[in-house]
């Protein structure tokens, strides 16, 4: 399928070339300087990514402080217009949340979010605004690709060392820690390894590289079963199908990747089937499903390096060269067509099917039988927790419940007893937390980056339309599965997707040569030095804090006292510091000053039926049997399905 499209075109020939301006071959030292704040923060991300996707402070913090610090001190390149805009409407977006502290439920909680998506709009800023010329930001896009390549080789390698360890319930689980987030990591890596490997002008073995590279990466998404990443996959195939050179090659290889998963599903089925069946991920079960990826994996890499060999030895005529991708756009449409009918007579009335799926989807739990994929399933929680996200969009539609705000009014509405913290879709949480105007705000950054890839796409030449093409349609799969998922609490995967679209952005909205910065963007640029340097104080707060939250957990009664303190004094908005004083000070027998700690916590945070449960377990504790009670029972109103507190408010 490699093959397909055939001869190089004159654009591709001109395309693969790129041609440093006069002089610039002597300011290589000077641009790699201006780029290492880029470079090091694609290392940082990338292995975020494998650490549980940073989903903890701990491991985002220092990545934030490291992006805001280098705006501060950074060089602005000559970018101009969408993608400044881009970049600005991040930053509002990221003081519209930090504000949201004043009204949210959570103040704490807030603060943190806030200083998450401080993280994104540094991460959407550095190559937008940072990387010096186009050639820098065609290396950081192959830099890009080149770490998603790598992260797929080594899953493969983890899989066959650790075998089960990667699973979790008879589904791949690791290196994201989470099922849904590694499905998107992988899908994500499919495209542009995809796009690398449609490149004819591109030498037979990294050709095959690639290719056999994508086809182990949507076999490891498959492995995963998530459902979500169906739709995060489409958004990337429209993304990657739509811009760029090689669409019909690109389509092919498409086909070719998918037909080869299908072919293997039985055995990279057997861990989920086991599961299934036994409720145990089955270690024979998952050698069996890995090894089948290795078989496949191995077979892609020599089914590809043959068709690229021979696709690079045909020579033919411009006329014959359109002729055959003629053709092949044919028997695409055709096998399109095809498929739309065979859809069709599978499902039958496609009325029905989707009604039935719509009430599948109504229902909070999900089965699935031995043999079958849960792909086809839509049943789940997610239902009842989009109706309660839209419910507290619909309390509060212009300003939000707050950021971080929407635990309060899941876990009193909720339908099940899962304890969850996210409405698990990024435009609800968005609606809910922040409002129309954080809605607005970040619809505004995503409209101003596509707007700054558009605008001078057409002036880009071949090669690096492949390029931002296939970090475009990268990027696409995380943003697009966001719609169902809640990634943006996993800067290891969202922050990689803002990165790999702003680097695309940067590809073909950048200058050729080392141009100077507009002059307005140069007299604007100290007021955005003093945001980041603003930005990148919230953020060390909040890490500090959280150092010694950490410390007080593992301390002794008086250290901890000491070290809860003071990461309260960093961050007052936070809740923990407040518990674990109260804790030390009951261990200590100062059981008042126990309870004023409480109280000061429930003050911060009233909806909290945490703080009310350690109100009432202190007054257990003191032989209050009474307060106890009325304690419970509040916390049970605003928590009712939890059945230790129906147990203790009786």
């Amino acid at each position: 399928m490699v093959g397909i499209g055939s001869a190089a075109t004159t654009e591709d020939r001109v395309g693969s070339r790129e041609h440093a301006p006069p002089g610039e071959a002597h300011a290589i030292p000077g641009l790699a300087l201006a780029a290492a704040p880029a470079a090091v923060t694609l290392v940082l991300l990338f292995v975020a990514a494998w650490t549980n996707g940073a989903f903890a402070l701990r491991s985002w913090a220092p990545l934030a402080l490291f992006a805001l610090v280098a705006l501060v001190f950074g060089r602005r390149n000559g970018v101009s217009g969408a993608a400044v805009a881009a970049a600005a409407a991040m930053f509002a977006f990221a003081a519209w949340t930090l504000l949201s502290v004043a009204w949210a439920d959570a103040p704490g909680r807030a603060a943190e979010g806030a200083g998450r998506t401080m993280l994104y709009a540094a991460l959407a800023a550095v190559p937008l605004l940072m990387l010096p010329t186009r050639a820098a930001a065609l290396v950081a896009a192959r830099a890009v690709t080149a770490g998603l390549a790598l992260v797929v080789a080594a899953s493969v390698v983890a899989c066959v060392v650790e075998g089960a360890g990667w699973f979790l319930a008879g589904r791949l689980d690791d290196p994201v820690g989470y099922r849904n987030g590694t499905a998107a990591l992988f899908a994500m890596a499919f495209w542009p390894l995809l796009c690398a490997a449609a490149r004819r002008s591109m030498h037979p073995l990294v050709r095959a590289g690639a290719f056999s590279l994508a086809v182990a990466a949507l076999g490891l998404a498959f492995l995963t079963q998530s459902r979500g990443v169906l739709l995060g996959f489409g958004c990337g195939a429209l993304v990657a199908l739509v811009l760029g050179p090689d669409r019909v090659r690109r389509a092919w290889l498409a086909i070719a990747a998918v037909g080869a998963v299908a072919v293997a599903s039985a055995p990279l089925l057997a861990p989920w089937d086991a599961f299934l069946a036994e409720s145990v991920t089955d270690t024979g079960a998952v050698d069996e499903a890995v090894t089948a990826l290795v078989v496949l994996t191995g077979g892609a890499f020599v089914a590809a390096l043959l068709v690229a060999l021979f696709d690079g030895g045909l020579r033919m005529s411009e006329a014959s060269a359109r002729g055959f991708r003629t053709a092949a756009a044919g028997a695409l449409v055709v096998l399109a067509l095809g498929g739309v009918g065979a859809a069709l007579v599978a499902v039958g009335d496609p009325i029905a099917f989707a009604g039935d799926k719509l009430d599948e989807f109504k229902q909070v739990e999900t089965t699935a039988a031995p043999g079958a994929t849960r792909l086809g399933s839509t049943g789940g929680q997610r239902y009842d927790l989009w109706r309660i996200a839209w419910q507290e969009f619909e309390s509060a539609p212009l300003i939000g419940v707050g950021e971080g705000g929407y635990p309060a009014g899941y876990y009193r509405e909720r339908s099940t007893d899962r304890n969850l913290s996210t409405p698990h879709s990024e435009p609800l949480r968005v609606l809910a937390e922040t409002g129309i105007v954080g809605a607005l705000l970040l619809l505004a950054a995503l409209i101003a980056i596509g707007v700054a890839i558009a605008r001078p796409w057409r002036r880009a030449n071949a090669d690096t339309r492949r390029w931002a093409s296939g970090l475009a349609a990268g990027a696409a799969v995380v943003i697009g599965q966001s719609a169902v998922d809640w990634f943006w609490l996993l800067p290891g995967l969202m922050g990689l997707a803002i990165v790999a679209l702003a680097t695309a952005a940067a590809t073909v909205a950048l200058p050729d040569g080392d141009a100077a910065a507009p002059r307005r963007a140069r007299r604007a640029w100290p007021a955005a030095r003093v945001i980041a340097a603003l930005a990148a104080v919230v953020v060390a707060l909040l890490y500090l804090s959280d150092v010694h939250t950490r410390t007080a957990r593992a301390s002794g009664p008086e250290d901890r006292l000491s070290a809860a303190r003071t990461a309260e004094r960093l961050n007052p908005f936070a809740i923990a510091p407040r518990y674990l004083q109260a804790g030390a000070l009951e261990q200590l027998g100062r059981r008042a000053e126990a309870r004023r700690e409480l109280l000061g916590a429930l003050d911060l945070e009233p909806g909290s039926f945490v703080t009310l449960g350690l109100l009432g377990d202190l007054e257990t504790r003191a032989g209050d049997a009474r307060a106890a009670r009325a304690y419970y029972r509040r916390a049970l109103a605003l928590n009712p399905l939890d059945s230790g507190l129906q147990e203790l408010a009786r």
